[in-house]
């Protein structure tokens, strides 16, 4: 495992080393030893960008409530499973299936899914219900996305929060039933105080993965229609490849690397403190 390690760390100090280099000079489809140093002209360009701040705004909007719904729902669904099939372990597994799908993947399935023209769920609901709706117009578009990533990651939610509710100790649960307490007492005064921290890790981790979202909305839209669903990690491959301006999209990636910071650093010590 130490060399492992040690080849490992080798490899992400020397890429954010590089990474940090090309932020600093005026790089062009990766001709980095003709490129001038231009110092932090990269990073004024992308603070000042408005592209950037629209995909900063997208990616709040959609790390917000796609935690918000995945962290309620995965409440509800890991309380319900831990309440009524505790021994089983046939739904748990298939819980799980989603999530262990390449986001890619699962993108482009749902892409058909959700296709106003072939996609069975609108065939459906405008055959039954007379609904005809377009999931990817521009003002359904964010809400089929967030709708794509509940899906898939509540799962993740679920799996987390059902472990946590299986280490409550069965002995708290069985003194308050003994002097009277009811369920609802139960679940608000020993269960969701125990779980609290296993609840606020999951949410903050899923909050990194939906903030910093590429490959389900890349393959959904593009982020398109125009600039409307773009992530930052999607402005930043834009940036990088389509336009080859790699130390602009260096520079934008040490911004989100720095951002992401806080919210990993709050979900480690949640972890370590859990332990």
């Amino acid at each position: 495992m130490l060399p492992l390690t040690i080849f490992l760390g080798f490899i992400m100090t020397y890429s954010f080393v590089s990474t940090i280099n090309i932020s600093l000079r005026e790089v062009f489809l990766g001709y980095l030893k003709e490129a001038p140093f231009v110092g932090f002209k990269n990073f004024i360009s992308v603070l000042t960008s408005k592209d950037f701040w629209h995909s900063m705004k997208f990616s709040l909007i959609f790390g917000l409530l796609t935690t918000l719904v995945e962290t309620t729902l995965g409440f509800l669904i890991a309380y319900f499973y831990y309440s009524y099939f505790k021994n089983s372990r046939f739904f748990l597994t298939l819980f799980i299936l989603p999530m262990m799908m390449a986001p890619s993947l699962f993108g482009l399935m749902n892409r058909i899914l959700f296709n106003n023209f072939i996609g069975l769920i609108p065939g459906y609901l405008y055959t039954f219900f007379g609904i005809d709706i377009d999931f990817f117009s521009n003002k359904n578009i964010i809400g089929t996305l967030v709708l794509i990533d509940v899906l898939q990651w509540t799962s993740f939610i679920v799996i987390i929060l059902y472990a946590a509710l299986m280490s409550v100790p069965v002995s708290f649960i069985e003194a308050a039933k003994i002097d009277g307490a009811s369920s609802k007492d139960i679940l608000q005064r020993i269960i969701i105080p125990y779980i609290t921290p296993s609840l606020i890790t999951a949410a903050f981790l899923r909050f990194i993965e939906s903030f910093r979202v590429f490959d389900t909305i890349y393959v959904l839209t593009g982020g398109g229609p125009g600039n409307l669903t773009t992530s930052v990690s999607i402005y930043i491959y834009k940036m990088g490849f389509s336009m080859g301006m790699q130390g602009i999209a260096s520079a934008a990636s040490l911004i989100l690397f720095s951002i992401m910071l806080l919210p990993a650093f709050i979900s480690v010590k949640m972890i370590i403190r859990r332990w």
